[in-house]
Formats: structure tokens, sequence, C-alpha cells
């Protein structure tokens, strides 16, 4: 016995065995690894798209960071200096829509978040210099868009910086204080209780200083915060918060503060003419002053201060009256009563829904009641799902949503660790891509089991019949990554069958949200067009960069081969640097 425990002993492990292979590369050195990055800084000036090359620019500079530090600065200096001219050509060409302009990130943030990683002082300057380049830029004329979107992008990496760097996120959140107040502020405030209340408590009392006297379509996003709020319909921009985090505690203090303001605020209405440049959209689509708004949120937030501010709760009602009677007569028709908002049927329950379909006359106003339903069904019986859908009389429409159906359902059955369930749903998935990927998660909960590897295979067989598209080269990727784990040499094989699909895409992106979408017309009644909907299949995978670096820990030489096959210059760039932040690493730790 004592012997075979000492055998047993000897035996490296997987994970031994591929630090020792990567160990005897002589290719995988400290000085190898920074010439690599040197090299791949120095390609970047043969890039055609400056976006590109800032990915490359930002990655090669971080990984310099803590070997050359002089040589990182100087490729985060050109990447930011790249951003800045990258953004001037985008606000000369792009559209005035703030949800167009916020599709595609400012360059200038995506350095500075990384900057900040490294030095949060340098992070610091950079936006000061950003933001008074943009003040001086517009210096004799007032850009209410332009700022409304500065104010966004500040939030939105404050956000993104909270959990790398908590005072830079502080810092630029405080930063966009100088701009209009907009759903985003309180989207950071709740990302910022949840790793530190008592600071983001500070930072809206802070906030509610700057916009308790600015117009109502300023001043109301404040009230969702302190009443935890996950909706505001009476804003400019009706905003749904989903991320109020687990452990939120409501502080009454801040509430308080709040109600003082908004009846100082309502007051000033009643006695002040209404600022006709305070008009926007409710829910409704009516065009309404500031002060109807004032009062939806008045009529929302009573229930919650009887109960937690019920010394306040007469002053609020009396406010409440007396908005509603100085509002226009056509303007009181939106209330069915006085401090009463015009009441929301409670929505229906699936069966409710699916019964209302039923006695639909019209058939595309039948098929779209279903569909509805069913694109709410998560919590629903399946069976009883299956039932809905066999409902829909038009094929093509039934088809997408079965489709849809046994992908998400095969999904919730992985999750819950039911490989066989979620095998059999996966069967009935008509899509390559998508049952590709559903066997690469299964098979990913099996890899303690022999048929691991023949869910694998399917996975593999299913993408290459897939074509030449990116998810098909997530999921290769993926499974070259799973298989180094069971079969090397066969791990190699489907890295290079990843790059070769990979080589006939033009242009690969790995870097948008990975999710395939079928967008079936959507009918209403007599057959009018209606839109579209929108199917989402979210499909994660491994990239070029985290395959390869997986790859490069467990055999270096083959890795590094196989990387020079890459075509694509991004691809290629990002793959060396994979292979150089590996050998840092790996020499670091002797």
């Amino acid at each position: 016995m004592l012997l075979m425990a000492v055998c047993i002993a000897l035996i490296p492990g997987r994970q031994a065995l591929a630090q020792s292979k990567q160990a005897k590369s002589p290719l995988c050195t400290q000085d190898n690894a920074l010439e690599m990055i040197k090299q791949q800084v120095a390609f970047t000036r043969t890039f055609n798209d400056s976006i590109r090359r800032i990915t490359v620019l930002i990655r090669a500079a971080d990984l310099l960071w803590p070997h050359q530090r002089e040589r990182a600065r100087a490729a985060f200096t050109e990447a930011f200096e790249l951003a800045t001219e990258v953004e001037r050509e985008t606000a000369q060409k792009a559209p005035r829509s703030l949800i167009v302009r916020l599709q595609t990130p400012d360059q200038r943030y995506v350095v500075i978040r990384a900057v900040g990683k490294r030095d949060p002082a340098w992070a610091k300057v950079l936006t000061r210099q950003m933001l008074k380049r943009e003040t001086d830029d517009r210096s004799s004329t007032k850009d209410a868009f332009s700022d409304l979107l500065t104010a966004e992008r500040l939030l939105h990496i404050a956000s993104q910086m909270i959990s790398t760097d908590r005072t830079v996120a502080l810092d630029l959140a405080k930063a966009s204080l100088n701009y209009p107040a907009s759903s985003m502020l309180t989207r950071f405030l709740y990302r910022f209780a949840e790793v530190d209340q008592r600071a983001a408590d500070q930072f809206y009392a802070q906030a509610l200083r700057v916009y308790g006297d600015k117009p109502m379509r300023e001043f109301l996003y404040l009230q969702a915060y302190p009443f935890a709020w996950r909706e505001t319909l009476n804003t400019p921009v009706f905003s749904f918060y989903y991320d109020i985090p687990a452990t939120f505690v409501t502080n009454q203090s801040l509430q308080r503060r709040f109600i003082e303001v908004l009846l100082r605020r309502a007051q000033q209405a009643l006695e002040a003419p209404v600022d006709q440049s305070d008009v926007y959209q409710n829910p409704s689509a009516h065009w309404l002053p500031g002060p109807v708004h004032l009062l939806e949120g008045v009529v929302k937030l009573e229930p919650q201060v009887r109960e937690s501010l019920p010394d306040l709760s007469p002053a609020l009602t009396h406010v409440r009256d007396k908005l509603f009677v100085s509002l226009s007569v056509e303007t009181q028709k939106l209330f069915q009563q006085t401090g009463s908002e015009i009441s929301t049927p409670k929505d229906p329950t699936f069966a409710e829904q699916i019964e209302l379909a039923k006695d639909e006359l019209d058939v595309d106003e039948h098929d779209h009641l279903i569909a509805t339903a069913v694109l709410g069904s998560e919590k629903e019986k399946s069976a009883d799902v299956m039932v809905a859908i066999d409902e829909i009389t038009d094929p093509k429409l039934r088809a997408h949503l079965l489709e849809w159906f046994y992908f998400h359902r095969a999904t919730t059955a992985i999750n819950a660790k039911q490989f066989d369930e979620a095998e059999r749903l996966t069967a009935k998935v008509e899509g390559l891509e998508q049952r590709a990927y559903l066997h690469i998660q299964i098979s990913k909960g099996l890899m303690d089991s022999t048929h691991a590897r023949e869910v694998l295979d399917e996975a593999i067989t299913e993408a290459k019949k897939a074509g030449v598209n990116i998810f098909a080269a997530r999921t290769l990727l993926t499974a070259a990554n799973l298989y180094a784990k069971i079969d090397l040499n066969r791990s190699i094989s489907i890295l290079a069958d990843a790059i070769s699909c990979i080589n006939r895409i033009e242009n690969p992106d790995f870097g948008g949200e990975p999710t395939l979408e079928n967008t079936p017309e959507r009918r209403g009644k007599g057959g009018r067009y209606r839109g579209k909907y929108r199917l989402r299949f979210y499909m994660p995978g491994a990239d070029p960069e985290s395959a390869f670096r997986e790859m490069a820990k467990i055999d270096f030489d083959n890795a590094f081969s196989l990387s020079s096959t890459v075509t694509d210059k991004l691809q290629r760039a990002m793959s060396t640097l994979a292979l150089a932040e590996v050998c840092l690493a790996a020499n670091l730790r002797r």
C-alpha cells in the first residue's frame, strides 16, 4: 500500500505536465516575450483600421507595464492620440442620436479605462485633458447633445472601473456631475452600491445637491435610487433597472432629503410660470411639461412616503392636490381621479394571454398574441408552452418559436446539470450553430465522463457543417481548449481547423456580443406589418486570444507555430500577445 501511494504521488498531474512541457520550450523566455510584444506594437502601423490598432496597442501596453514602463506609456499615449482622432472624425459624421452613438464605444474612454488599471493618476490627467479639449472645442456654443453624451460615457466607464479602482471610478462619476443627468446616473449608483453602498449613498447626496435645482428632465432621475425603484417612467428616457443589489438597503435620510427637495420644487412649480423648454414625453406618448411629470412622481411616491416618512405624507398629499388642480382640463383628463395616475392594468398571466388569443378571430393577431406570450414564458411548464406554439397558424413563425424554445430550455437544463434532458432538447434544435454551442456546453458538464468526447465530437462536426462564421469559429476554438484536457494532438488539429475557418471570414470580429438573432416578421390585424420579433440565441465561446493563451500553457511551440498561420492582422497580433503573456507569467513564477 505504501509503495502504491508513493507511485501515485510521483505521477505528475495534467497541469504539472503542461507546465513542464511549456518550460522546456527555448522560445518561451522573458526576453523573447518582450520582443514579441515590441514587434506587435510596430506591426500595428500596418493596420488600416484605427480601432483595431488601438485594441492591440492597449493590450501590448498593459503587458509591457510591469517590465518596460516607458515603452508601455508610449504605447498607451499612441493609443490615446489615435482614439482622440477617431472620436473627432466620428463626431463629424455620426448622427446626433444618443442611442446610436452609445452603441459604439468612445475609444478615448476605452484607453482611459486601461490606463486607470495601471496608473490611476494618469487616467485622471487624461480625463481632464479630454474634457477640457471638448469644452474648448465648443466654447462658443451650447451643445446639449454632446454634454449628455459625455455624461453617459463618463458614468459608463466609471461603472466599469468600480471593480478595478474605486477611486478612479468615483472621480469619473464626479466629473459627470458637470453635465446633464440621465438614467446612467442611477445605473452607476446601483452598481456602486453593490460594492460600497455607504460611498454610493454619499455620492447620491452630492448628486442631489447638483441636480436639485435643474430642470425636471434632469432632477427626476434622482427619484429612483433612495426608494430602490426598478423603473422610472416620468423621465425623458423610460428606464428599467435590473441590477439593484440583493443587499441594497434604502436610506431614510436620503429619502427625506429627496422629498424635501421635491416639495420645494413642487411649490416653485405652482408659483412660477411653466418652463416651456422642459417638455418631454410620458409613456402614453403625450408631450407634457415638467410639473406634470413631477406630479406623476409624487403620486408614485405617496405609498412609500406614508410608510417610511409619515411626517412628510400630509405635505406630499397637499402638493399633489395643488399640482393637479393647476393643470389644464385636457391634462387633468390623463388622470382618472385626483391623485391617481391612469390605472395600469395588471399584466395577464400566460394562460390568460393564450385564452385571449383563442378568442381572436383575426389569424395574424391570433398568432401575434400567442408569440408574445411564448416569448415571456420562461417560467411556464414546457408542455403548456408547446401546446401554445402548436396553436400558431403561420408555419414559419411556429418553426422559429420552436427553435427558440428548444434552445432556451436546453440551456436551462444544462445550467441545472440535467444533461440527459439537455441532449434530448438539443437534438430538436435545427440550427447548426445553436446545436454545436449546446453540445459544447453539455460536454463541459460531462468532462469527467467517457460520454464527453462523443458530445464534443458532435459539436465539432456541427460547427464544420455550419459554414464560415464567427459562431462556428468560437465552437471550434472552445473545442480545441476542451480537447487539450483529454487529447493534445486532437486539440492542436482542431485549433488548426478553427484558424482555417477564421481565415475565411472577412474582418473577423470576436469583440461584439456573441448573440445570433432570428427576426421573423410580426403581423397584426389584417396582416398589417408590425415590425420583427427578435429571437436571441446567446452563444459565448472562446476567441483566438483566449484559445492561444490556453494552448500555450500546454504546448507553447505548437501554439507559437500555429499563430503565424492566422491571416487577419488583429487576430494574429492578439494571439501573439497571448503567447507573450503566458511566457511572462511562466518566467515570473521561476
